[in-house]
């Protein structure tokens, strides 16, 4: 079924992406996440044992699986619209 056709003749749909900032926040967020990951295990791996270190490895490994989550549940909110306009 043609969207544009379902809206009215003469009309032209423009694509409505009501996860886009979810998805680019969630991306965002992994990438954040991946480079204090990055940053925290140099530091440990030169032998910083700083608490504020570990804390903040352990902060950006909740903040990775959290952004996961949220891509998780876009893709299953996706899937479930798309379900509905089959």
């Amino acid at each position: 079924m043609d969207i544009g056709s379902a809206i009215g003749p003469g009309t032209t749909a423009t694509p409505y992406r009501p996860q886009a900032s979810a998805l680019d926040g969630a991306l965002d967020g992994l990438q954040d996440a991946q480079a204090r990951t990055d940053a925290a295990s140099e530091q440990i791996a030169a032998g910083n044992l700083d608490p504020a270190v570990v804390l903040d490895l352990t902060s950006a490994q909740v903040d990775f699986a959290a952004n996961a989550k949220v891509l998780q549940a876009t893709q299953e909110n996706s899937r479930r619209l798309l379900d509905m306009l089959a």
